[in-house]
């Protein structure tokens, strides 16, 4: 039975929206999901690299076996310049596996929400689509969200992953402002999240049998592509620098689409494979052409709303630990909910709400800032923005050496991921140690892990 007297509102249903809504599920919190769309999941979007860490979380909430049949196992990457000339060829994604005992995924965006989706016994109570939040009201009892159609949701808290343009990010920058505007007279301003980069994501399929489980990754000044093989599938990803900076959201057309894509049809994407012989072969109708949306945000809450995933910190796909990202912050609040739950009978204080939310907070921006400016750097020296990030790229990284941007980066970056401190599973073994475990085992539960989510729903 589910604790009424809590509710939580979560706005967005993206891959943290909806792993929010399981976690929540698990923790016998209430909520409700809304999603300004008609459709959780549509048959389009970016791919995405699941890292071992989030693979776990997924493991966690019985959706390990379910992501193993709609991925593939990655084995190594390699770097070559437009000519298809290899700077290097490891196996990056074995180490990982080999210490952390899960393999890192290679996914599609709408196979993760269709998956999520899925996952919910109760998805047409608990998930409204075509649910736009257009404002928010808070009191000291609880929060009112106003939907588009006129209709209000009633909860006692607002959880905004609704992206790094929703309105949840906006409403709480327009609240800190005027609460600094009254204590100072001065407005307090965030720093807007910026593009300097726009991207094509695209697949289709493998006609010219280039070699599976390698992912590849090709340099060039102003521009960079990545491209991974599945047997008969292929999925792309192109980066070029943008004529000037911009701001706020962007749609582009699909005869842009096209002629941007032109301006990458030298560059190889395999050795002995252009952009331009495989072009054609392409889903154009799932295609997209999107910015590159880079910011952090100063503020991640008021007392009763807090944002997770890219409205808080949004960084460039170049890393892959977007989506990684988010689940994790998602599963760092959902502790903290729980803890602030459980601790108050169901009904916790205006003041244990913000400081689960500042301890949130506190956890996971330090993690996120270093991801943050590493994408950053990495997005430029892959696309040989300077002189600098052109010698960084070519040079340096080669004589360091891939195997010590592993060892130093993300094996610690793997090990510290989050977990659900309240669900037990069964992990699988790893040489390397986790930081975070559940506070619960197994054997004091007598249901399997995935029962302790279905049950919860």
């Amino acid at each position: 039975m589910q604790d009424k007297s809590f509710r939580v509102i979560v706005i967005g249903a993206g891959p943290a929206g909806l792993y929010l809504a399981k976690a929540l599920s698990a923790a016998n919190i209430d909520y409700v999901v809304l999603e300004r769309g008609p459709s959780t999941f549509l048959e389009r979007g970016n791919h995405l690299l699941i890292f071992p860490h989030t693979v776990r979380l997924l493991h966690q909430i019985g959706l390990y076996d379910e992501a193993k049949k709609r991925s593939y196992t990655l084995r190594r990457k390699i770097d070559m310049t437009k000519s298809g000339y290899v700077l290097s060829d490891y196996s990056i994604w074995h180490q990982l596996e080999e210490k952390h005992g899960y393999p890192t995924m290679p996914i599609q965006r709408y196979d993760v929400l269709q998956m999520l989706h899925n996952s919910f016994s109760n998805r047409e109570r608990v998930i409204k689509t075509e649910a736009k939040a257009i404002s928010i009201k808070e009191t000291d009892q609880g929060v009112e969200v106003e939907l588009e159609d006129g209709t209000v949701e009633i909860g006692s808290v607002v959880v905004g992953a609704d992206g790094v343009h929703g309105m949840t990010r906006k409403y709480i920058e327009e609240a800190m402002s005027k609460t600094a505007t009254e204590a100072t007279g001065t407005p307090l301003l965030d720093i807007p999240t910026t593009s300097q980069y726009y991207s094509i994501y695209a697949e289709g399929t493998n006609t010219k049998k280039i070699p599976s489980r390698i992912f590849y990754e090709t340099r060039d000044t102003g521009r960079a592509i990545q491209l991974g093989a599945d047997n008969d599938m292929l999925r792309i990803v192109m980066y070029k620098k943008l004529p000037q900076q911009m701001t706020g959201p962007v749609s582009y057309t699909e005869d842009q689409m096209e002629e941007l894509a032109k301006s990458f049809f030298d560059m190889a994407v395999a050795p002995g494979i252009t952009l331009g012989e495989i072009w054609p072969d392409f889903h154009k109708h799932t295609a997209r052409l999107v910015n590159q949306n880079e910011g952090f945000a100063k503020h991640w809450h008021t007392g009763r709303v807090v944002i997770i995933s890219d409205a808080s910190v949004c960084t460039s796909s170049v890393n892959g630990l977007g989506v990684n990202c988010g689940l994790h912050s998602a599963a760092a609040l959902a502790n903290q909910l729980q803890k602030a739950v459980s601790s108050s009978a169901g009904s916790p204080s205006p003041e244990a709400l913000k400081g689960a939310f500042a301890r949130y907070q506190h956890i996971r921006a330090g993690e996120l800032k270093a991801i943050y400016n590493t994408a950053y750097s990495t997005m430029r020296q892959m696309a040989w923005d300077s002189w600098k990030d052109w010698f960084i790229d070519r040079f340096l990284k080669r004589w360091i050496g891939p195997d010590f941007f592993v060892k130093k980066y993300l094996h610690p970056l793997v090990c510290k991921g989050q977990i659900l401190s309240y669900v037990p599973f069964e992990d699988v073994p790893a040489p390397l140690p986790w930081k975070w475990n559940p506070d619960v085992k197994v054997s004091e539960n007598k249901n399997p892990e995935p029962s302790v989510v279905e049950q919860a729903q």
